[in-house]
C-alpha cells in the first residue's frame, strides 16, 4: 500500500514538472520535437505520385546549353511561351525578375550615339507574354526596410475575421518584379520559405500583411486563381489564424497564418522537366496540360535548395509544389489551437497510466509491457498525424513514457530492495554469462584488475559489407540480416567459451583466456572460426531468400600478451583488452581479402596449436605500425577444394621463393594458378614477375603493407 501511495505522489510530482516545462517550454524542445516529427515523415514513406503539380526546372543542363542564369528576357518568353502552348492550366514563376535586363538589344545600343534605338526591349516582350499566358509571377518580401515604393496587385479580397494583427508575419519591405513585368501580371504572389531555427523547412507562410494589407504566397494565390474566388477569407481569433477559406477550399493554418507541410517525399517526388527540353521541343506537351507548372530552379550555383524531413538539399520550388498540392489534395496537416490542452491531458494520462500499470505487474515483465505500451503511443501518434492531419507534441508524451518507466523501476528497486538482482543485470552487460556466473561466485577475487595476461585474439568481418547494405537498401533489413548472422556466429564463439568482446559495424571482436584461464585457448579459437566459416552454408540458406544476399566472411586470429581490465569512463566501463597484439589480430583480418584467405593464422597461434588441422604458411608480412615481420599461414576448412598434391606443389613454391629462387617458384605457382586459379597464386606470380623483371633490385620475401 505503501508502495502504490508513494508511486500516486511521485507521478503528481513527474506530471507537474513535465506540464509546467511544456507550458514554459525552452526553445530547446522546440527542436527536438521538430526532429521527432521528422522521423515519423521517414516512417511513413512517400505517397503515391501526384500529376497535379509540374516542375519546369532551370537546371545544371538549362545553363550548360543557354548559359548563366540570368537569362535574357526573351528567352525566358520563350519558355513561358511554349509551357503556355502545351495547355499548362496555371503557370507560378518562383523568380522574380527585379532590374531591367541588360542584355536587351535597345539598353546596350542607347550606349552609342546616332544610332537607331528601333531594336527589341526584351522586357517589354517579356511583359507581353505575360498578359497572353496564364502565367502568376513571384516576388519576395523581406524583414529590412527596401526602396521599393509600389505594391503587388492581387484581383481579389482578403476579408479578415477577429484575427490579432500581432499573431502574423509582418514584413518590412518588398523585391518586385521591374515595374514593366510587375504591372503586366494578372496576379502574383510572395514566394517565401520561412525555416526553422535548424534551417529545416516544416512549414510555409501562406499569407503576410504588408503595409496593412494581406498578401498571398505563389502556392496559394495559383490555387485561388484556379478556383476562380474573389474574396479570400482568414479567420481567427485573439490567438491567430485558425484557417484560410476560399471557393471549395478550406486550409487550416497555425496561428501565423502558416501551413504545416505535409511533405510527399524526397527531391524529385514531382514530375521535373528540363526548361532546356521545353525550348528545344524535347517533352511531351500531354505532361503540362491542364496542370500546375512551377518555373523554378534546382541548380546547385543558384542557390535555391532547401532542407525538408526527406531531403537536405531540394530545390525550393518543390517545396511550393508540395503545399499546392496539399492544398489541392485537402490532406493538411493542422495544429489547433487547444492541441496544447490535448497535450497536457496526454502527458498526465500517460504518467498516472503507467505507474498504474506498472504497480501491478511483476518487474521481469515491465520492460516488454513498456514496449507494447511505447508501440501503441507511436501508432497513435502516426494515425493522429498521417490520416488525421492532427499534430500534437511528440516530445513531451515521450518524456512522460520515458520518466515514468525509469521512476517506476527506481521505487520498486528502492523499496523492494533488488540489489542483487540489479547487479546481475549489470554485470551481464559487461562478459558473457558464463564468465558472469564465475565472477559473482568468486566476487571477492579482483579479476577484472587491469593485469597483463596471455590471450588469443579474434576478429572477423563481413566481405563488401557496403555493397550488401546497399543492395539490401532497409537500414531495419540490414540490422535484421546482421542479427541472423551473428546469433549463430557468438553462441559458437561462448559455446567455445571464448568472450565477444564488441560489434563494430559488421564486425565481430572476441578474444580467449580472459578474465578467466582458457586451457588450449589458441584451439578453441581456431576451432570456433572453422566451425563459423562452415556454418556459413546454413546461414545463407536462411537469408537469401529474404535479402537475396550471401554473406562470406574473412577471420583473423593472433595469440600474445595483452592488457585486460575494466575500462572506460567513470560513470560507465567495460571489461576489455587492449594492446599491440590486439591491433595486429585486427590488421591480420583485413588481410585476408589480399590473400583470399578465409581465415589467417599468425606464428604465435600456429606454435600453440594441439588439434590437427590443414594448414599452410601464406607470407612474411610487415604491417602498418609493426617494424617486424609476421609470419602467417591459411587455416583450410573442408569447403576449400585443395588437394594433397597441390599442397605440396604449393610449399615447395613458398620454400622456393622464401630461398630467393623466384625463377623456380614463378614455374610452381604458374602450374598451381593453372590448375586450380587463385588470387593467392595470381599474387605470388605478380610478385615473382616483379623480381625477374627487375633484378638490380634486392630481393626480400617480405610484404611490407602501407595501408591497415
Amino acid at each position: 500500500m505503501k508502495n502504490f501511495i508513494f508511486k500516486v505522489f511521485a507521478a503528481f510530482l513527474l506530471a507537474s514538472s513535465l506540464s509546467w516545462t511544456y507550458l514554459f517550454m525552452p526553445e530547446a524542445f522546440f527542436s527536438l520535437n521538430s526532429r521527432f516529427m521528422d522521423f515519423l515523415f521517414i516512417i511513413r514513406g512517400e505517397l503515391p505520385k501526384s500529376d497535379k503539380v509540374v516542375i519546369v526546372d532551370i537546371d545544371e543542363k538549362s545553363l550548360k546549353q543557354y548559359g548563366q542564369w540570368p537569362w535574357s528576357r526573351d528567352l525566358v518568353s520563350k519558355l513561358i511561351y511554349k509551357i503556355s502552348d502545351a495547355d499548362a492550366g496555371i503557370i507560378g514563376l518562383d523568380i522574380v525578375f527585379a532590374e531591367d535586363d541588360r542584355t536587351s538589344p535597345h539598353r546596350l545600343i542607347s550606349k552609342f550615339a546616332g544610332v537607331s534605338k528601333n531594336l527589341p526591349n526584351y522586357d517589354e516582350i517579356l511583359a507581353e507574354c505575360f498578359t497572353k499566358t496564364p502565367v502568376i509571377g513571384g516576388y519576395m518580401f523581406t524583414f529590412e526596410k527596401t526602396d521599393e515604393q509600389d505594391t503587388p496587385m492581387v484581383p481579389a479580397v482578403f476579408i479578415e475575421h477577429g484575427i490579432n494583427d500581432s499573431s502574423l508575419l509582418q514584413p518590412s519591405g518588398v523585391v518586385l518584379n521591374t515595374p514593366v513585368l510587375q504591372n503586366s501580371l494578372y496576379s502574383s504572389g510572395f514566394f517565401n520559405n520561412t525555416p526553422d531555427e535548424g534551417g529545416m523547412i516544416r512549414h510555409i507562410p501562406l499569407i503576410m500583411k504588408y503595409d496593412g494589407v494581406i498578401y498571398p504566397s505563389l502556392a496559394l494565390e495559383m490555387v485561388r486563381v484556379y478556383s476562380q474566388s474573389k474574396k479570400v477569407d482568414v479567420i481567427g481569433d485573439e490567438s491567430g489564424v485558425k484557417r484560410i477559406t476560399f471557393g471549395e477550399f478550406n486550409i487550416p493554418t497555425d496561428h501565423s497564418g502558416r501551413l504545416v507541410v505535409n511533405f510527399r517525399g524526397a527531391k524529385k517526388y514531382f514530375k521535373y522537366i528540363s526548361a532546356a527540353d521545353i525550348l528545344n521541343n524535347q517533352f511531351d506537351p500531354k505532361e503540362l496540360q491542364n496542370k500546375f507548372v512551377l518555373v523554378g530552379t534546382s541548380a546547385v550555383g543558384l542557390f535555391d535548395l532547401r532542407s525538408i524531413p526527406f531531403d537536405n538539399a531540394i530545390a525550393g520550388v518543390e517545396v511550393h509544389a508540395n503545399a499546392i498540392d496539399n492544398i489541392l489534395q485537402q490532406d493538411f496537416l493542422y495544429r489547433p489551437s487547444v492541441a496544447v490542452v490535448y497535450d497536457l491531458i496526454i502527458i498526465w494520462a500517460i504518467v498516472f497510466g503507467l505507474m498504474l500499470l506498472f504497480s501491478y505487474i511483476k518487474s521481469w515483465i515491465i520492460i516488454p509491457v513498456a514496449t507494447l505500451v511505447l508501440y501503441g503511443l507511436f501508432k497513435i501518434f502516426f494515425i493522429s498525424i498521417f490520416q488525421y492531419g492532427l499534430v500534437l507534441n511528440l516530445l513531451f508524451p515521450i518524456m512522460a513514457f520515458s520518466l515514468t518507466l525509469i521512476l517506476s523501476v527506481a521505487i520498486d528497486y528502492i523499496m523492494a530492495s533488488r540489489q542483487k538482482e540489479e547487479v546481475k543485470r549489470l554485470l551481464g552487460k559487461k562478459v558473457s554469462p558464463a564468465i558472469m556466473d564465475y565472477l559473482i561466485a568468486h566476487s571477492r577475487e579482483d579479476l577484472v584488475a587491469s593485469r597483463e595476461l596471455e590471450a588469443t585474439i579474434f576478429f572477423s568481418d563481413i566481405r563488401s559489407f557496403t555493397t550488401i547494405s546497399e543492395k539490401i537498401g532497409s537500414p531495419d533489413k540490414v540490422i535484421h540480416m546482421l542479427n541472423a548472422y551473428m546469433t549463430p556466429m557468438v553462441e559458437n564463439i561462448v559455446s567455445h567459451k571464448g568472450t565477444v568482446d564488441k560489434f563494430i559495424g559488421d564486425a565481430i571482436m572476441a578474444y580467449w583466456n580472459a578474465p578467466v584461464v582458457i586451457e588450449d585457448h589458441a584451439d578453441k579459437a581456431v576451432t570456433s572460426a572453422i566451425e563459423q566459416i562452415e556454418m556459413l552454408p546454413k546461414v545463407n540458406e536462411m537469408i537469401k531468400p529474404l535479402y537475396d544476399v550471401e554473406i562470406a566472411i574473412g577471420i583473423g586470429i593472433h595469440t600474445g600478451v595483452v592488457t585486460a581490465g575494466d575500462m572506460g569512463s567513470y560513470g560507465r566501463s567495460d571489461y576489455t583488452i587492449i594492446g599491440d597484439n590486439v591491433n595486429l589480430a585486427s590488421r591480420l583480418e583485413g588481410l585476408t581479402k589480399q590473400y583470399a584467405a578465409q581465415i589467417l593464422i599468425t606464428h604465435a597461434t600456429y606454435s600453440r596449436l594441439k588439434g590437427d588441422y590443414r594448414i599452410r604458411p601464406i607470407d612474411l608480412v610487415e604491417v602498418k605500425g609493426k617494424h617486424e615481420a609476421v609470419e602467417i599461414y591459411e587455416v583450410i576448412c573442408s569447403n576449400k577444394n585443395i588437394s594433397d598434391d597441390e599442397m605440396q606443389l604449393y610449399s615447395e613454391a613458398v620454400k622456393y621463393f622464401r630461398d630467393s629462387n623466384v625463377g623456380l617458384a614463378y614455374e610452381n605457382f604458374k602450374k598451381l594458378q593453372e590448375q586450380n586459379p587463385c588470387r593467392l597464386y595470381e599474387f605470388y606470380i605478380e610478385r615473382c614477375e616483379y623480381f625477374i623483371q627487375n633484378p638490380d633490385i634486392e630481393f626480400t620475401p617480405i610484404l611490407k603493407m602501407s595501408t591497415k
